[in-house]
């Protein structure tokens, strides 16, 4: 690793390096060998230092960063030059005789004619530093419509196809774990760790795993050099069901070597940054994080983008990825994504997902059409922050929709007095194509959801945290997880996305059956007209537990794992179905669940009233 930095910092200090150098074999040449040495002493050491800063460091290797850093090597060897070369002042001397002291003005040595080449040298590239800088930045703003309207996002008119997960019965819960929820849960079970005062959770991924949604917590150094020093590699990482209710952290023993808070040479970031640097891509700023495939193997897993013409603007048609073994140290860069391991979910982090919705939302009609004083604002969008819980402004929000991860953002106006929807940004994990969903009805923003969802717990303290965006029986519906104090999940509020948060739209419950069950109840749904993927089939059996909530009669039957509801106001006898009677009925049946057609004959009824 020590070569390729090496390679790094020549790309950013060549041009200093070389009038370093160059300056000295002049010198030595005409005769001036003690400046000639003394440059290039000074040029070698100013090389070694640089390398020093970029390894802490890690500067972004685009070409307006290269350019810059080249032009302040310059800069820094041509006035170390300048001052090694001489100087034409007068210099100060005290003499001492006896009692009495005398200062007398000694004319120094002429200037050099070399130290004047030099500080010329110096202003010029000042100068050029200056130059660069402004031209740089004018590209930026120039580009910024360029690199809007190129990122890879498509618009779709309505929003009937948008990638949204569906909620349909107990079995189909929406996610109830929120990362603080769980680095909460990790971190109480770190007491059950050998070592566990050497070791931080500070980051969870959401990734699938064996066809579920899953947490990934890995254990990490907690940034003491001494500690590493004895330990050199941590335990294994957690593991966490993000929709179960009652899931606590799983531990997995995996001893990983390479971590983004080792040491000397095990560092995860720095060694991704360190093969990637000089392939024409940068790496994004934030950690990379943790990632297993299907059989437990732990990887670090890091995203770049390439850049925009000159700029530091993110050209988001080439992204690309690394990966790293956290415990061999194998790395792997995948230019073409379409080649990336079947078992790496997210390819594109959250942050670059984020950066490319907001590129294009708000600056496709311009930059000073989106933030130049007095601009127009034409179309423009922004993504609601602080209502997500991945991205720069917590604005994204990962959900699993057909065995895939997609990253939600809602997109409303740049007007912040104004709380509806203008559409949703689903971008997908694996490729970074994203595709915005116009908003063609009213609809509420995940903010207002959750404020809604506070003051309606407001009695209890519990906080709202992770809104995200279900279909219920067609209807878009925001479901909010309550969190205590402890960020333990207390309570889903369900509120229908065009609604206004009144009593007749928001529905509560202590977990997703509850929860689900009273929301349908307030729009008189039969759940028989929502199972319409089920297979018809006559059913009898002996009721083992029942549940009536809102209009809704659900029940197990003994030897059977399905769950049945039928609407009391479908069957208005069904509310007097209790534990022992034997029924029969006709249901929809699916792998979970049966949802029952028409009436119900309960045996254990005496009569039952003649249809009239």
């Amino acid at each position: 690793m020590l070569g390729l930095f090496l390679g790094i910092t020549l790309r950013f200090t060549a041009l200093g390096v070389i009038v370093g150098l160059g300056a000295s074999f002049v010198l030595a040449a005409k005769k001036q060998g003690k400046a000639a040495m003394r440059g290039g002493i000074w040029t070698i050491v100013w090389f070694l230092l640089a390398a020093g800063w970029i390894y802490f460091s890690l500067p972004e290797p685009s070409l307006a960063t290269t350019v810059s850093y080249n032009l302040l090597s310059c800069l820094v060897i041509s006035c170390t030059l300048a001052l090694i070369s001489g100087s034409g002042a007068l210099a100060n001397v005290i003499q001492i005789n006896g009692k009495h002291t005398k200062r007398k003005e000694v004319a120094a040595k002429p200037a050099s004619p070399w130290a004047k080449r030099f500080w010329q040298l110096a202003a010029y590239s000042f100068a050029a530093v200056i130059v660069a800088f402004i031209t740089f930045f004018a590209l930026g703003i120039k580009d910024a419509k360029n690199v809007a309207n190129a990122a890879p996002v498509k618009t779709v008119a309505t929003t009937a196809n948008a990638p949204l997960p569906e909620v349909t019965s107990s079995k189909q819960s929406p996610v109830v774990n929120a990362p603080q929820t769980v680095l909460t849960q990790v971190n109480n079970s770190l007491s059950n760790i050998k070592n566990a005062n050497v070791y931080d959770v500070l980051h969870v991924r959401a990734q699938i795993n064996h066809g579920k949604l899953v947490y990934v917590a890995p254990l990490d150094f907690d940034g003491s050099f001494f500690r590493y020093l004895r330990y050199r590699q941590v335990d294994g990482y957690f593991t966490t069901d993000a929709t179960s209710k009652t899931a606590s952290p799983k531990f997995v023993k995996h001893a990983m070597k390479y971590t983004p808070a080792a040491y000397f040479g095990k560092d995860a970031k720095r060694l991704m940054y360190a093969a990637t640097a000089n392939s024409g891509y940068v790496m994004m700023p934030n950690a990379p994080q943790l990632e297993i495939n299907e059989n437990g193997q732990p990887y670090y897993v890091a995203t770049l983008v390439k850049r925009y013409g000159a700029t530091n603007r993110q050209d988001f048609r080439h992204k690309a990825v690394v990966t790293l073994d956290a415990v061999t140290g194998a790395l792997h860069f995948y230019r073409d994504l379409s080649k990336k391991p079947s078992w790496l979910d997210v390819a594109i982090d959250p942050t670059t997902a984020s950066q490319q919705v907001a590129a294009w939302a708000s600056e496709r009609n311009g930059w000073w059409n989106a933030n130049g004083m007095g601009g127009a604002r034409n179309g423009v969008m922004v993504a609601v922050a602080n209502a997500g819980t991945e991205g720069q402004q917590s604005d994204v929000t990962p959900v699993m929709y057909n065995g895939q991860i997609f990253y939600q953002q809602s997109l409303t106006s740049a007007k912040s007095a104004q709380t509806s929807v203008m559409g949703y940004a689903f971008t997908d994990a694996a490729t970074g194509q994203t595709t915005y969903y116009r908003e063609t009805h009213d609809a509420m923003t995940p903010d207002r959801a959750q404020k809604l969802a506070k003051d309606m717990m407001k009695q209890t303290g519990w906080k709202p945290k992770m809104p995200m965006l279900y279909r219920i029986d067609d209807r878009p519906t925001w479901v909010v997880s309550m969190l205590d104090s402890s960020n333990a999940f207390r309570s889903y509020v369900y509120l229908e996305a065009s609604g206004n948060g009144t009593s007749s739209t928001v529905a509560t419950g202590d977990d997703a059956e509850a929860a689900l069950s009273k929301y349908r109840s307030l729009f008189g749904d039969d759940p028989t007209a929502k199972a319409s993927a089920g297979k018809r089939q006559q059913v009898a059996g002996t009721v083992l537990r029942t549940s009536l909530a809102n209009g809704t009669m659900s029940f197990l039957l003994a030897d059977d794992a399905h769950v049945y509801t039928v609407s009391t106001k479908a069957d208005p006898l069904s509310r007097f179905i209790q534990v022992g009677d034997k029924l029969k009925f006709t249901a929809r049946v699916t792998k979970t669940s049966g949802a029952v057609e028409g009436a119900v004959t309960n045996a254990s009824l005496a009569a039952k009233p003649s249809a009239q």
